[in-house]
C-alpha cells in the first residue's frame, strides 16, 4: 500500500510518501518533497499547479492521500491560498482525498510511534499524517 501525507503552510504544499510491504514501511519522500503556488492571483500558474500534483499523484500511484485539516475560523485560521491549494489536490479524480484532523493526529501517536523519520524537517507533519495513513488501512 502507497500513501501520500499532505501538510499545507502558506502558499506550499508539502509531501510525505510512504509504501508498506509486508510489515517494512518505505520511505518514498525523496521524490515527493513539496510544491509551491508563488501567484494564487495568476490562472495560469494555478493551472500549471494543477497539472504538477495530478501528475505527481499519478507517478506515485497511491492508494490514499490525506491532508491535515487546518482551521478555517479564529486566531489559528488557514490562509485563503492554503484553501486553494487544498482544492486542487481535491479535483484528483482517481484518488479519494481524506481530510484528518490535528486532534486525531495527536491522539494516534499518544499510543503509538512513528518509526519512520523524514528526510527533511520540514516533512516532519506530513510525514506523521503517512505514517498514520498507513497505519489506518
Amino acid at each position: 500500500m502507497k500513501v501520500l501525507g499532505v501538510s499545507l503552510e502558506g502558499s506550499t504544499a508539502i509531501f510525505s510518501a510512504l509504501e508498506k510491504q509486508g510489515e517494512t514501511i518505505i520511505d518514498l519522500s525523496a521524490d515527493f518533497k513539496k510544491m509551491e503556488l508563488k501567484d494564487h492571483l495568476n490562472s495560469e500558474e494555478v493551472k500549471i499547479l494543477c497539472g504538477n500534483l495530478h501528475i505527481l499523484f499519478e507517478k506515485g500511484q497511491f492508494d490514499r492521500i490525506g491532508i491535515i485539516k487546518r482551521g478555517t475560523k479564529g486566531r489559528f485560521a488557514a490562509s485563503s491560498i492554503t484553501f486553494k491549494i487544498e482544492g486542487l489536490i481535491q479535483l484528483y479524480p482517481a484518488c479519494e482525498v481524506e481530510f484528518i484532523s490535528p486532534a486525531t493526529l495527536n491522539a494516534y501517536f499518544k499510543k503509538n510511534t512513528n518509526s519512520v523519520t523524514p528526510k527533511y524537517s520540514y516533512q516532519k507533519a506530513a510525514n506523521g499524517l503517512a505514517f498514520y495513513l498507513l497505519n489506518q488501512a
